[in-house]
């Protein structure tokens, strides 16, 4: 009889497959990414007067006038620039990152005004989720569970 004999150890993959586990229950540096990638999205919404969420519609130009005068040097989108720099740092309230959840936004009262709009004044979304990044979020999540340590699943599966 002609046989091969296999013995497995599975340590290092048991060991591998245990900080898997350890590393889904908590994905702090991936809401931390997220909170970064937002900022940043928050403020080219604002510096290109809403270009990422199809464009906000203008000021009137009565408005636009008397905002200049009172508010000179302002981008005249902006007043005092609380709202601008509430969205483009997402800390304080409502911004919290936990191991299993964040939540990004603002507090700023007349946040919602913007957003949704009144009878007068237009609606100049202010909050959005920027295209694809669900995606790369959950690109990132799976890589943080996988591991960084530059072996990954490789080590015990193969690959190049």
């Amino acid at each position: 009889m002609i046989r091969i004999k296999i013995d497995c150890d599975a340590d290092d993959a048991i060991e591998y497959l245990d900080g898997m586990i350890v590393r889904s229950q908590d994905f702090t540096v991936v809401f931390q990414w997220a909170k970064r990638y937002l900022a940043r999205a928050n403020a080219e919404n604002f510096t290109t007067s809403g270009l990422p969420v199809g464009g906000w519609s203008p000021l009137s130009a009565r408005y636009s006038a008397w905002k200049a005068t009172r508010f000179p040097g302002m981008p005249i989108m902006q007043q005092t620039g609380k709202l601008f720099r509430d969205l483009t740092s997402l800390n304080g309230a409502p911004n919290e990152i936990n191991p299993t959840n964040a939540t990004f936004g603002t507090k700023i009262e007349y946040a919602k005004f913007h957003q949704y709009g009144t009878t007068r004044m237009a609606k100049r979304q202010i909050v959005f989720e920027p295209p694809m990044f669900a995606r790369e979020l959950a690109d990132k999540a799976a890589k943080h569970i996988v591991g960084s340590d530059g072996r990954g699943a490789r080590r015990f599966f193969g690959g190049a």
